[in-house]
């Protein structure tokens, strides 16, 4: 019937003139293949999908982890499945964009229902590689070609591309017994891109998100590995441990099974594990179509909130929904072309969306619970907090374990925690005004009790005395500094010690790396010949990773003097700005060497600049990769100035007169 009513209106279409025509060139590989495949694991993951679509019942992968690719690096995959005759080499797989179950219908030879639909997965081999080569065999009779990525995309409009000659053909050989096959398919990757090591745990485990393929079905074998199904330690698993209230839901193999509102059914786990995942992309819910990953892991859309801050790092899990892989043209499709993710634009994932986000929400309440529940226990019945109060009497022992299960309850906390929380309590509890705190929070309600344990904990309450002083003092190093400045003190050494002793003058995150650097160590490229103060940066500060952040940051730092003597401003030049540029750049050039290096980025404090420099400053304040920023000697003052009297201030508020104010 589509095709009937396809050339139905064809035909009363007005015909155009034989030189408007649309064309194909071969640089649209690059959008089909390097593009939807950009990595190794999507490469080699759509290579082991079309070994289940043959049939295979053994798949084995071969790919250089943990060291950096060269040359001579390859993937090989050789899976055991049909293969295929020089006819259907021809007929179905040389043929981009094939519709093979339109052509062939939902399932393979063997019965199984097939991953592959739009007929482009074959070129997920050029997302990592230049070169491809296939030896397949089937009923003895094997055939063999290469393809060439840069000669396919040099392709014309209208040009085929004649396959090339394979460089290897030898036999089709099982790595497990080492006999020849007479039926299967060998993949060779060559003329690999990437020259970053991949890691063998990452990959193994990014791969085992992918699939859901039990063994008997069809086993994956990674350098010679048995790729598992994911599994990963976890302190609560749903089902398992709940399910939510008047929700019809069945348990079948530690899986919920679900029906939607639309009528669709799904299965599903949802877990968190005791610690937060240091993977990000491993956090959220994957959602799996026949047996392979449809949407890689996510929160369905929701929003960060409270529940968000107090879980959603912790969150693993799967859902199974073969519907949404059901289809067999592009219109039914509620994947995205590369098979990664859902087209969550499409109204016919709605129902499945808002299952998730209302079920995410009550795991994440639920978890919640169980935690606080859990650690009341361990506070309760372990050892630690018994050791810590034994000296005490019992109420104060009932006190103390009250204040354990209060602090447990207000946040996001490990036990370590609570115990090193306690100990500072007892620690400090020789200490009238702290006795005064603990018995004011004592006397409120569960709620508020909780609340202000968690102030106190935030604004580190018990050790307040300790930091007035800490505060006190550095507010005397501020006024010295501004006085320095001021008097005109010379960079060196002067202000340069001053920095080099109290970094946080700077920022109060920051920690010294090292100064003085010579640059020469960092990069060549700087001439012996240059004097030798000029081959030398004042500061290199670090900033440890938090999470989310993957990577560390770095901040090199140059300082200028701010005044002479007499009083006159002490003005930046250009050719400073410019070797404080190529500061900042040599140190980024030597992060880069590794392959998850820091975010690199420049501060330059002077107090005044020449007019060419004024101009050079606002060219380089516009440089977003490294950012490139500028300060006074009087803003480096009056913020860290700012800052300290305002922690002075918190805490003088946060003391016992404010607790007992507040009652």
């Amino acid at each position: 019937m589509r095709t009937t009513a396809s050339v139905a209106v064809n035909s009363l279409m007005p015909k155009t003139k034989d030189d408007l025509k649309l064309k194909f060139v071969g640089a649209l590989i690059e959008q089909l293949g390097a593009q939807l495949y950009p990595s190794a694991t999507a490469t080699v993951a759509e290579l082991i999908s079309n070994a289940w679509d043959a049939d295979a019942q053994n798949v084995w992968v071969t790919i250089p982890l943990g060291e950096s690719w060269t040359e001579a690096s390859e993937i090989v995959v050789i899976d055991d499945g049909n293969g295929m005759t020089r006819d259907e080499a021809r007929d179905k797989y040389l043929v981009v964009g094939r519709k093979r179950r339109v052509e062939e219908g939902q399932a393979s030879e063997g019965g199984r229902q097939v991953h592959g639909r739009k007929g482009i997965g074959k070129l997920a081999a050029f997302g990592t590689a230049g070169w491809l080569e296939c030896l397949t065999t089937r009923e003895s009779e094997p055939t063999s070609f290469g393809l060439d990525y840069d000669e396919i995309r040099q392709l014309n409009p209208g040009d085929d591309y004649d396959v090339r000659p394979a460089t290897d053909d030898s036999p089709l050989i099982n790595p497990d017994t080492g006999e020849t096959l007479t039926h299967g398919t060998r993949i060779t990757l060559l003329k690999l891109r990437l020259r970053i090591a991949l890691s063998q745990d990452r990959f193994l485990s990014s791969m085992s998100r992918r699939f859901s393929l039990a063994t008997s079905e069809m086993a994956v074998n990674i350098n010679g590995q048995k790729l598992k199904r994911f599994d990963i330690p976890l302190e609560f698993r749903f089902p398992q441990d709940g399910v939510p209230k008047d929700v019809e839901i069945a348990i079948v193999d530690g899986w919920a099974v679900e029906t939607l509102h639309d009528g669709n059914e799904i299965k599903w786990w949802i877990g968190f594990t005791p610690l937060p995942l240091e993977e990000q992309s491993f956090q959220g819910i994957s959602v799996l179509a026949r047996g392979k990953m449809a949407q890689h892991p996510f929160m369905f859309g929701r929003s960060q909130g409270v529940e968000g801050q107090l879980g959603q790092e912790y969150l693993v899990g799967e859902v199974m929904a073969d519907w949404v892989d059901r289809g067999e043209d592009i219109g039914d499709d509620l994947i995205q072309a590369n098979r990664d993710g859902l087209q969550l634009e499409d109204e016919r994932l709605e129902p499945l969306l808002d299952w998730g986000r209302s079920r995410l929400g009550w795991a994440l309440r639920k978890r919640q619970r169980l935690r606080i529940e859990k650690r009341e226990s361990e506070i309760k019945d372990g050892p630690d907090i018994a050791l810590l109060i034994e000296p005490f009497s019992r109420s104060e022992k009932s006190m103390f374990r009250r204040l354990a299960v209060d602090f447990s309850q207000t946040r996001e906390v490990e036990k370590s925690e609570v115990v090193n929380f306690v100990g500072q309590v007892v620690n400090a509890y020789d200490d009238s005004s702290v006795r005064d705190l603990i018995e004011a929070i004592e006397a409120e309600d569960d709620v508020q009790r909780q609340t202000l344990w968690k102030l106190v904990h935030e604004f580190g309450l018990i050790d307040a005395r300790r930091k007035a002083s800490i505060i006190e003092a550095r507010l005397a190093t501020i006024d010295q500094l501004e006085k320095a400045v001021k008097t005109g003190a010379l960079e060196v050494p002067n202000l340069h010690a001053t920095i080099k002793r109290n970094p946080w003058l700077l920022d109060p995150r920051w920690d010294l790396l090292d100064d003085e650097v010579n640059v020469a160590e960092l990069d060549e490229a700087f001439a012996p010949e240059d004097d030798e103060a000029g081959l030398r940066l004042d500061f290199i500060f670090v900033l440890a990773p938090r999470l989310p952040a993957q990577v560390d940051q770095v901040v090199v730092v140059e300082i200028k003097r701010g005044y002479f003597t007499d009083g006159r401003v002490r003005k930046a030049t250009e050719q400073e700005l410019s070797k404080f540029q190529d500061y900042v750049a040599v140190v980024q050039e030597h992060y880069e060497t590794s392959s998850e290096g820091p975010v690199v980025s420049g501060l330059l404090i002077a107090e005044a600049y020449t007019p060419r420099a004024v101009r050079r400053k606002k060219q380089l304040e516009q440089i977003v990769d490294p950012r490139l920023r500028f300060k006074t000697w009087a803003q480096v003052v009056d913020d860290t100035n700012r800052f300290h009297r305002g922690w002075l201030e918190v805490s003088r508020r946060r003391s016992l007169d404010r607790v007992e104010g507040e009652d």
